[in-house]
């Protein structure tokens, strides 16, 4: 009978409504702040020289300007880099799979010898991505890079959706790409 007298109020404050209401509102939080669109700001404009199938960089240039309204996969990486080269089949598999629905794959070379060794490497690897080199570090400088490999997503207005440092799950990288588009 003392539950019949309890008033609206304490109802709700007592164990069996207040802790199972105060579940939900966490886990409706969690959810929105976990699965809103992340922003790690604008990306920096940039012009970069594209390896050429000899090795050279020529006249012929990348900019994320010119990119502007696709998506893009910015991938810095090295020859000698280890979780490059196991990366390397995800972004391949990545750019057959979202070519076509406005996502660009760009390699980013940052070899310290310069590009001489991109040719034989892609072929080896059977990358069909374009590449560019990082003359100078300006671009990893600019992007803050500190380790390969650094993998960012950029939505079709500039913003830096993902940023990874390391070896990224495909799946991570699906997602971001679905969510960018």
């Amino acid at each position: 009978m003392a539950q019949a007298s309890m008033s609206w109020s304490e109802r709700l404050l007592s164990e069996k409504v207040l802790y199972p209401l105060l579940a939900v509102v966490a886990l409706v939080v969690v959810g929105v702040v976990a699965f809103r669109p992340r922003s790690y700001g604008s990306a920096a404009d940039f012009s970069l020289p594209v390896v050429d199938a000899a090795g050279n960089v020529g006249a012929e240039r990348v900019s994320l300007g010119g990119l502007r309204g696709r998506v893009v996969v910015l991938d810095f990486w090295a020859t000698w880099c280890a979780p490059c080269r196991a990366e390397i089949p995800i972004l391949q598999r990545l750019h057959t799979q979202y070519a076509a629905r406005g996502v660009t794959v760009l390699g980013v070379n940052v070899d310290e010898g310069g590009p001489g060794l991109v040719p034989r490497f892609r072929e080896r690897f059977g990358m069909q991505y374009p590449i560019a080199y990082d003359v100078g570090a300006q671009l990893s400088g600019a992007y803050q890079v500190e380790g390969l490999p650094t993998l960012m997503v950029i939505d079709r207005q500039g913003v830096i959706r993902l940023r990874h440092a390391g070896m990224a799950p495909e799946s991570m990288l699906s997602r971001a790409i679905e969510r960018a588009l």
